[in-house]
């Protein structure tokens, strides 16, 4: 039997298929429908809702060596991925304000020697602060550059791309090989992608796009792009009429 190739995926709520509408369980994202449409891969997707980049790249530094293969879907850059390592007082203080955000109140992830509190758009004043007194737009955006440019430092050799979550222009001069990157449109992400796919009309407005519109992304942008075991097109076809299925059972239940 060949040998399982390893393919590592690292996204954000784009690549997280635990992140979805309560009455859409099966909202499935590329990582998982990529792993669908391919034979004998080992699929490890870190994807995490409201994930930063500074997150994602050192998920990336910890597990990209155990990999065959690396995907990475770069988020926007002005989050707060905070590493819980404070002063006792101060992360009894953090955890305290935390347990008080309404939506990303238990939304904790581990590195080999962290914990992080992924904030992503949180409301909380404190946060808010954040971005508003302490780090400009502009500053979250040379970080991220720099997280990515060391990313494509690391994988090296070894194979790799870059997805967008959404469109970044600003990365236009980031010291990255343009060959690595995985688009529609140069510095245009999927969340710009769901507009133009030819299921743009079923899509109901998600913070990710539907499961078909992740689909159609890899059939179009990342099989031309990548030699994976993929499966026959006759298969590749199975796994569409699934994700049609699935979406005309649930958009029934779809609250009005």
């Amino acid at each position: 039997m060949a040998q399982r190739l390893k393919l590592l995926t690292i996204s954000d709520g784009f690549g997280d298929s635990e992140c979805y509408p309560s009455w859409y369980p099966d909202y499935y994202k590329w990582p998982f429908i990529l792993s669908l449409m391919t034979r004998n891969i080992e699929l490890t997707n870190l994807s995490r809702y409201g994930a930063g980049n500074e997150f994602m790249v050192n998920l990336l530094r910890e597990h990209h060596k155990s990999a065959d293969v690396v995907l990475v879907q770069w988020t926007m850059p002005h989050r707060l991925d905070l590493m819980l390592a404070h002063s006792d007082d101060m992360q009894s203080n953090w955890r305290s304000k935390i347990k008080q955000d309404p939506v990303y109140n238990k939304n904790f992830q581990y590195t080999d020697d962290a914990e992080w509190w992924l904030s992503s758009a949180s409301d909380m004043d404190r946060v808010q602060q954040y971005h508003s007194e302490f780090i400009s737009k502009k500053q979250h955006r040379a970080r991220s550059k720099i997280w990515i440019e060391y990313a494509h430092q690391i994988l090296g050799s070894q194979v790799h791309g870059f997805l967008l979550t959404y469109n970044s222009d600003y990365l236009k001069n980031v010291d990255v090989d343009n060959n690595t990157w995985v688009w529609h449109e140069p510095w245009k992400g999927m969340d710009n992608w769901r507009h133009i796919s030819k299921y743009e009309h079923l899509d109901f407005g998600y913070i990710q796009p539907i499961p078909l519109i992740h689909f159609e992304f890899i059939k179009k942008f990342i099989i031309p792009k990548f030699d994976l075991p993929w499966r026959s097109e006759k298969e590749i076809k199975a796994v569409e009429q699934m994700l049609i299925r699935k979406y005309n059972q649930y958009i029934e239940q779809k609250p009005l």
